[in-house]
């Protein structure tokens, strides 16, 4: 299996002043739970420090020992959730956008306080959509932007982001930023099966499988399920008193 390379992230590294970030998600297609989504920035490196690959493509046991590696090692990074009730108020590509919004503000804090200046910012994106660009509408949104104030320093200065197609398996910075946000994302999922033991979230971590949907239709959805989702919306038409 061909492992993510320092191909993308060299040449804009040998530029003067740039903080170099992956940016990927996890949890977009699920029926329960939060949406999550990661950044990860690295000081310019020669080889890879952690084997890190597109997180679809690793085991549980490599994600997890990849997690506290890609951590400790990089020289900032964030992670960010929208929960359902938002992906249900906003949609899931702009609840993906909030849950972006908050893992920057978390990684530009960190910058913060090793007293790193917010000099030239690219973002390398896992696919096609810019979705650093569209978190705009949340660093912005009178509800939201006192969540955001290093983001909105970081807009109003400006950024380049460069979408990449299968990025998680191309690009090392994505695909770091991909084992954080699918790490993180599972271990929330662990904590909704302790919380609600009959839907089994630790198996099948909310994604649309055919125990997940027999469960939903035999104990209709929880506070976690996405009501906007056509099979939860399906299972609450069968339990019209909850």
């Amino acid at each position: 299996m061909k492992r993510p390379d320092l191909s993308y992230e060299t040449p804009l590294w040998q530029q003067s002043g740039v903080f170099v970030f992956g940016v990927d998600e996890a949890g977009r297609g699920c029926l329960a739970g939060p949406v999550c989504a990661a950044v990860a920035c690295w000081e310019p490196l020669d080889v890879l420090p952690v084997d890190v690959r597109d997180s679809k493509q690793m085991t549980e046991a490599q994600r997890e020992a990849c997690f506290e590696p890609v951590k400790e090692k990089a020289f900032a990074y964030g992670v960010g959730f929208a929960s359902c009730s938002e992906i249900d108020r906003w949609n899931i590509v702009k609840a993906n956008c909030l849950a972006l919004a908050r893992a920057i503000e978390s990684a530009l804090q960190m910058l913060q306080s090793r007293n790193q200046g917010t000099d030239k910012f690219v973002f390398l994106v896992d696919g096609n959509y810019p979705l650093v660009s569209h978190a705009r509408f949340f660093v912005g949104h009178s509800e939201y932007a006192q969540e955001f104030p290093l983001a909105q320093a970081l807009f109003k200065k400006g950024f380049q982001e460069i979408c990449v197609v299968k990025g998680d398996s191309k690009v090392f910075s994505i695909a770091s930023a991909s084992v954080l946000a699918k790490v993180s994302r599972d271990r929330h999922m662990h904590e909704l099966d302790r919380a609600f033991p009959g839907y089994e979230f630790a198996a099948h971590k909310g994604y649309s499988t055919a125990k997940h949907v027999a469960l939903l239709r035999e104990l209709g959805p929880c506070s976690e399920h996405r009501k906007t989702f056509a099979p939860v919306t399906e299972a609450m038409a069968l339990f019209p008193q909850a």
